[in-house]
């Protein structure tokens, strides 16, 4: 092979990984909700606080502690949660964690990102 077609194969190569780990990262901030700094997660916590939205939990529940961990001590403190000891405290619900914003339920750990979308907070 030619030095210069083997140069232009390995620059091409380095072109294509650099892209796909830019997309990787992308995709994978979005995924998980790191995409926000602190400081806009203690905005969208604020939000949804203004916006009454309560996260139900319980405290044997490991994706309810993943939820919590998603916004940080911080931004943790604005949001307004209610512990569900046992079935009878939440009958209306049918599992945790439970997000009830705007009226509405919505189940599972959710993206910071998701949390965005679904209460209008942060979306201009």
């Amino acid at each position: 092979m030619k030095p210069r077609t083997r140069v232009f194969v390995t620059f091409s190569i380095l072109v294509m990984i650099i892209v796909g780990l830019y997309f990787f990262t992308d995709w994978f901030s979005k995924v998980t909700g790191y995409v926000l700094g602190e400081d806009e997660k203690i905005k969208l916590a604020q939000c949804l606080d203004g916006k009454n939205a309560v996260l139900y939990i319980s405290s044997t529940c490991p994706d309810c502690d993943k939820q919590r961990e998603l916004f940080g001590e911080e931004a943790f403190k604005f949001i307004s949660y209610f512990e569900c000891k046992s079935i009878e405290e939440c009958p209306d619900l049918k599992g945790v964690p439970a997000w009830k914003i705007n009226g509405e339920f919505y189940y599972g750990k959710k993206s910071l990102g998701s949390l965005q979308k679904i209460s209008g907070c942060g979306v201009e």
